[in-house]
């Protein structure tokens, strides 16, 4: 399994301790269990730090190639921060946002399983970006009618990431998708820290979307 670099975190102002609990950040499991609603097809504001807005399409951005016939769509105001041969990075306007999604093979079958197993080659190695990592949610499985997968597994969990200022609490989704027939699969990594609006968690959600 190929494994990527971290992504990393331009440290937000004004950041308090309220990522653990009672904030504005809402848990983002939306962002896999979304992903098949009619409704993703559109984006809400395209203004950094607006929640409600004018409905933008997709479309807006072009396509970036990940690896092997996947690719993504970044949501209005997103832009590619750092890439490999098999990932990409993705941040919002104010990085309060971040994408990183991994297109590889898949060495086993079950999704959950690959999705445990890449979430701890993610934290368990000393570079680890996260420290402190909680899971939230019990793995989250759904069967998706797409010609790139069919299978997904989420996660939701806090973390913290570490910052000059101190750890910085975040709030995310590890994801997987699974092609049951090729074995390809995609390990996607979301996290948004409490400078992010509901909008950051909706943006992911249409992302993941493109490219099923």
């Amino acid at each position: 399994m190929s494994s990527t670099p971290p992504l990393t975190h331009t440290p937000p102002r004004h950041l308090g301790s309220a990522a653990r609990a009672g904030h504005r950040l809402r848990p983002v499991a939306v962002i896999l269990i979304a992903a098949t609603v009619a409704a993703a097809i559109v984006v809400t504001g395209s203004t950094p730090g607006t929640v409600q807005g004018v409905a933008v399409a997709l479309t807006s951005a072009d396509p970036i190639d990940i690896a092997q016939g996947i690719s993504i769509t970044p949501a209005p105001g997103w832009t590619l921060g750092n890439r490999g041969p098999n990932w990409v990075a993705l941040n919002n306007a104010d990085f309060s946002a971040q994408m990183r999604v991994t297109v590889k093979p898949a060495d086993r079958t079950d999704v959950v399983a690959l999705l445990r197993a890449d979430i701890d080659q993610l934290t368990s190695t000393a570079s680890a970006i996260l420290s402190n990592v909680q899971n939230l949610t019990a793995p989250i499985t759904k069967t998706l009618q797409s010609p790139n997968f069919q299978q997904k597994a989420s996660i939701d969990y806090t973390a913290d990431v570490p910052a000059p200022q101190g750890a910085i609490p975040v709030l995310g989704t590890f994801g997987e998708l699974l092609n049951t027939s090729n074995q390809l699969s995609a390990f996607i990594d979301f996290r948004q820290d409490n400078n992010a609006t509901t909008q950051a968690a909706d943006d992911g959600g249409r992302m993941i979307d493109s490219m099923l």
